[in-house]
């Protein structure tokens, strides 16, 4: 899943539908503020009066004035599923829940498993890497972020080798 998320303006409330879908296909990435009733803005509306009447559509359903490719019609349902805000189930795509507003409370909880997953892995780095920074500071070393002998040890090192040669 890959989600696009705006800070878009939100309409006053009392708006149309249309209005809002247009917002929340600007939110998601899916249209600039410029397009009226883009191809996207007519696909999340088509499912969504799908949704709510119970059913599904395939991609050969999906009829827009002016006519527009089977392709470009595939191509712009595969950005919704990524989106999360459509599936696919056998030929048929749906909007992901009943009703809009159940749709974004299960992307939120994909996001919040995500993130959450994120962070875990996050916690085990930060782990790892103090395990490490301890190990090499108990030797004498001391790492920086990004793994490198810290510029005075490099020094030390640089007045070792010349004492050597020296010597």
């Amino acid at each position: 899943m890959k989600i696009i998320i705006r800070t878009v303006e939100q309409p006053s409330s009392g708006d149309s539908p249309q209005e809002l879908i247009h917002w929340f296909c600007e939110a998601f990435g899916f249209s600039s503020g410029e397009d009226e009733n883009s191809i996207e803005e007519q696909i999340l509306k088509k499912f969504v009066e799908a949704a709510y009447s119970g059913r599904g559509l395939s991609s050969s359903e999906l009829k827009f004035t002016p006519p527009v490719a089977r392709s470009t019609v595939i191509y712009h349902l595969n950005r919704f599923i990524d989106s999360g805000l459509l599936v696919k189930r056998g030929r048929l795509y749906y909007l992901r829940a009943a009703e809009m507003s159940k749709a974004i409370q299960e992307i939120e909880y994909d996001i919040d498993r995500e993130m959450r997953r994120m962070l875990d892995l996050a916690k085990e780095f930060d782990s790892l890497m103090e395990r490490s920074f301890q190990m090499d500071f108990r030797q004498g070393n001391v790492i920086d972020t990004v793994g490198r002998l810290s510029r005075q040890q490099n020094a030390d090192a640089g007045q070792q080798k010349a004492r050597k040669r020296k010597g």
